[in-house]
């Protein structure tokens, strides 16, 4: 199981290169797997725009209310207002009535973007206005469950990366080492917060 796989080696990792609170942080824990979301790609894309710059527990609170406006009202004339009432910002609606009506997102199904090249799935993703580097992140790790993706600009990626790195610059290249399981570390590193 790549959980399995992807734990063992990060294990080996942190010992080989002596981070010592890594080490510590994944010797008490267990394997994580990585969620893959079951949405549509346009909701899950929807979904991610909802929680960009929110706590997990207001972002889930505010999803399932736009889900359920999304759901009972695709026809109705006051759309941006229900979408506002349901916790949205301007800008977030705005973003939120772009991807519901890019129909070229529905053209593909999991598996063929699974299979595009990562540079014409980023070029899809930031043809739409809301999506930006992070949410990319976001989806090729929950929407295609890609095991090495690393949100470095993530905050709680931030928070984590001084608690268990604190002797270590936040940089791209010190995260080479982790190829392939970065998604991996990334669950580890913002479970290490909670």
């Amino acid at each position: 199981m790549e959980s399995n796989e992807a734990f063992r080696s990060l294990l080996k990792i942190a010992k080989q290169n002596n981070f010592n609170k890594l080490e510590d942080h994944l010797n008490k824990s267990e394997p994580i797997k990585i969620r893959i979301s079951s949405l549509s790609f346009t909701y899950y894309l929807i979904s991610v725009v909802v929680s960009q710059q929110l706590s997990t527990k207001a972002a889930d609170t505010i999803w399932k209310r736009v889900h359920k406006v999304i759901e009972e009202n695709h026809e109705l004339v006051d759309f941006n207002m229900l979408l506002q009432t349901a916790g949205l910002s301007q800008s977030k609606t705005r973003y939120v009535l772009g991807l519901l009506e890019n129909k070229k997102l529905l053209e593909f199904d999991r598996q063929a973007l699974i299979s595009m090249p990562k540079e014409e799935f980023e070029k899809l993703l930031l043809s739409n206005y809301g999506i930006g580097p992070w949410s990319v992140h976001m989806a090729r790790m929950f929407y295609l469950g890609d095991s090495d993706i690393f949100p470095i600009n993530d905050l709680g990626i931030k928070h984590a990366h001084e608690k268990l790195f604190p002797e270590h610059k936040l940089d791209k290249s010190f995260y080479e080492v982790f190829k392939p399981w970065r998604t991996y570390l990334s669950l580890f590193m913002w479970n290490s917060l909670s």
